[in-house]
């Protein structure tokens, strides 16, 4: 593994240490599942394009909060996410 893979888990540990994270078993459930899909090798670009997927699924369904930690790790992986649905996209037009 490289650097943003441990800087990932890293950011992930510092959001579910979060008490606001740690008191909502939904996040938790979500954040530590990515987490260990890092730690286990998964792909880094598609494991951010997912976490924000879930992130934004679980924001819509609660009227639209959620503690800051998790918006800043939405905003921390946003860019990624939106290269990798880039990249997917041209690839599935040529």
């Amino acid at each position: 593994m490289n650097k943003k893979y441990y800087n990932l888990i890293n950011e992930l540990q510092k959001t579910l240490d979060d008490p606001k994270v740690k008191n909502n078993q939904e996040l938790t459930h979500i954040l530590t599942s990515y987490k260990d899909k890092l730690e286990n090798g998964e792909e880094y670009r598609l494991v951010c394009t997912k976490l924000t997927n879930d992130i934004t699924t679980y924001v819509r369904y609660h009227n639209f909060k959620a503690p800051e930690s998790v918006l800043k790790l939405y905003n921390d992986l946003a860019n990624v996410a939106a290269q990798y649905r880039g990249f997917r996209s041209f690839i599935t037009w040529f």
